[in-house]
């Protein structure tokens, strides 16, 4: 009975390492995590390093699970050497308040795929925590300054030329004309 139940575990073992081997791309990310404060309406970037650990150049892919819509990621595909790493952009824009979660996923896939291959990847864990901006009216006027701000900084040189103007023929006016109050000379001869 012993001898049967040997001679099956030697062929399945047989039978797995005949096949070719399976390998995977190496890969490592930092930071580890992501945890960003934003604004509703208002861009926030930020940065990960993707880098390739293995022997062999791969694919990488990077892209997150959910929110699509919000978050933009540049390069989003690109190869990397062995040991080489890149500097991934990430710019996550809010469209409304609360905590959201995701995971950003980064795939290496290798450039040989003539053989049987695996894909690896690491998940980074992404928390938002999205606060809707209060102030609206400086934001509308902040928004207003930045748009129109060769007017504004015309009409503001223009009142400060006129306020001077002003102040210039006032003085002017005081200095020619006499004081009011002073006695009249009147000659008798």
């Amino acid at each position: 009975m012993r001898s049967n139940i040997l001679i099956i575990l030697l062929f399945v073992s047989c039978l797995l390492f005949s096949f070719d081997s399976a390998l995977a791309i190496g890969i490592g990310t930092k930071p580890s995590f992501l945890d960003l404060e934003l604004k509703v309406g208002q861009p926030k970037k930020t940065e990960i390093l993707v880098y390739n650990i293995s022997q062999e150049a791969g694919i990488f892919q990077v892209f997150p699970d959910e929110l699509n819509e919000w978050i933009e990621i540049e390069p989003n595909n690109f190869r990397l050497e062995a040991g080489e790493n890149k500097k991934v952009k990430i710019t996550v824009l809010a469209k409304e308040e609360g905590k959201k979660a995701t995971n950003l996923s980064v795939l290496a896939n290798p450039l040989d795929r003539q053989s049987f291959s695996v894909s690896s990847g690491i998940k980074i864990p992404m928390q938002l925590n999205v606060r809707e901006e209060r102030l609206i009216f400086s934001a509308f006027a902040l928004g207003f300054i930045s748009q129109n701000w060769i007017w504004i900084t015309g009409i503001l040189v223009i009142c400060l030329i006129g306020f001077f103007l002003v102040k210039y023929f006032n003085r002017r006016k005081k200095a020619v004309s006499p004081p009011e109050n002073l006695p009249v000379e009147t000659s008798s001869q």
